[in-house]
This record gives C-alpha cells, sequence and structure tokens, in this order.
C-alpha cells in the first residue's frame, strides 16, 4: 500500500487473498470513501505478496520491488499515476539487492532516493533473513548501490519504516528473525548513515 499524495489517496498493488494478485485498487477517502479498480496496461508483474511498494512524488509514480510467489523475486517497476496507465519494468544499474521478499522501503525526498533494508531471501543462514542496507538513486539512470553502516539492527524481514521528515531519518519497527521482535532503530540519511 502507498499514499499518493498527489490525488489524496490510497493505492494497494497486488497481495494475496484466496490467490496471488497484482491488481491495482485505489481508496478515495473524501466524502463517502470509495473505492476503484485502477487497469493498467502493458505487461504486469507477475501476481505476488509480501513485495515492497513506495511513492515518487517527484515522477508521481509507484515503485515496486521483490516479493514471492514459492520464489522470490529481485524485480524492480514502476507504475505512473501521471498519462497512461502502464506498468513498466525498471532495470536499474549498479549491482543489485538479492532477491526476497518482506523488506522496509522507504523514499528519501531529500536525496531523490529508495532506502530499503532487511528482508527474507531464503538463502543467508541461520535466519534466511537479512540485514543489510541498499539505496535506488533515481536521479537520471536509476542505480542501486548498497550503504554499509558500522552497525545496525539484526537480521530481520517483516519490519515495518516510515520516513521522519523532520530530522530526515528512516525508522523501522519490529520484524521477525525467528522470534517477533518489538524493537525500534532510526537510520540517519543525512552525513555518514548510522543507526541508533
Amino acid at each position: 500500500v502507498v499514499y499518493d499524495t498527489d490525488r489524496e489517496r490510497m493505492v494497494i498493488v497486488g497481495g494475496a487473498g484466496t490467490a496471488l494478485l497484482n491488481d491495482v485498487w485505489a481508496l478515495t477517502p473524501h466524502g463517502t470513501p470509495y473505492w476503484e479498480p485502477l487497469l493498467p496496461t502493458g505487461v504486469a508483474p507477475a501476481p505476488r505478496r509480501l513485495h515492497a511498494a513506495v511513492y515518487d512524488p517527484l515522477r508521481q509514480r509507484i515503485l515496486m520491488f521483490g516479493g514471492y510467489d514459492g520464489g522470490l523475486f529481485s524485480d524492480l517497476w514502476e507504475l505512473p499515476l501521471t498519462g497512461p496507465l502502464e506498468w513498466r519494468r525498471i532495470q536499474p544499474s549498479g549491482s543489485s539487492p538479492s532477491a526476497r521478499a518482506d523488506v522496509a522501503m522507504i523514499y528519501d525526498p531529500v536525496a531523490d532516493r529508495v532506502v530499503m533494508f532487511g528482508g527474507y531471501d531464503g538463502t543467508s543462514l541461520p535466519t534466511y533473513r537479512r540485514n543489510d542496507l541498499w539505496q535506488l538513486s533515481l536521479a537520471g539512470t536509476p542505480s542501486w548501490s548498497e550503504i554499509t553502516p558500522p552497525t545496525g539492527p539484526t537480521a530481520r524481514s517483516g519490519q515495518r519504516a516510515i520516513y521522519d521528515p523532520v530530522r530526515n531519518r528512516m525508522i523501522i519497527f519490529g520484524g521477525y528473525d525467528g522470534a517477533y521482535l518489538n524493537d525500534v532503530w532510526a537510520l540517519s540519511l543525512s552525513g555518514p548513515p548510522e543507526w541508533t
């Protein structure tokens, strides 16, 4: 789910009910709230769950990464919400994160980038979870690069994240590392990255 600040509505992409989905719906909360299906054209991402999405207000689009359908994805998609509503796959430059699901992801408007933490990748022993940190620079050709702060939270999946615009930081809460977690961490986004 993302919040489309330009049209003041919530947009949900894919997920799982009785089956995996790749449909797109918008909830407009004003007056009498109502749901409406958005019907993008183009080749859509495969149906999936546990993917991550953010709203890029500068380009008025949804960016979606990863997810799970019995296997893990590492693909990146965009859905512009102005002009033609059409899915497009993005092929960023740079080394990309491993295929994974259930990550924490935010849009950092100051640096015009996406910041992503952790997730389940099915390969990283002992827990199959990660505590790595990645950024997707959006200016020009999108490009992945890893961020390596000196310390940080333990490897986990299912954590939730928000962007704190007052202090320019990413805040994550909880997750799962074999047990459910209730810790809170903040990542500074100005200057050298540092977890506290």
